[in-house]
């Protein structure tokens, strides 16, 4: 049996608006494995503030910023044709 080391964290973003919070929007982040938790925190916290950045434009129109860690499992890859 082989132990398979993940080299990668996976964060889940989903943005809901104001006009429409039961159709959020949902993409994904890959970013390299932290070491410690104390990196794990600050690569977090840079995630988030990015990602409210890149929005920023539309800001009067988000209600919520839902950022999380998450399993590669649980990441959705798009299928190309």
């Amino acid at each position: 049996m082989t132990v398979q080391t993940v080299k990668h964290s996976f964060y889940r973003i989903e943005i809901d608006f104001t006009e429409t919070p039961e159709h959020p929007i949902v993409f994904f982040r890959k970013e390299g494995k932290c070491k410690t938790a104390k990196g794990m925190e600050r690569q977090h916290n840079r995630v988030v503030n990015e990602t409210v950045d890149q929005w920023r434009q539309y800001s009067q129109q988000i209600s919520r910023y839902t950022i999380s860690r998450v399993p590669a499992e649980e990441v959705v890859t798009p299928v190309v044709n």
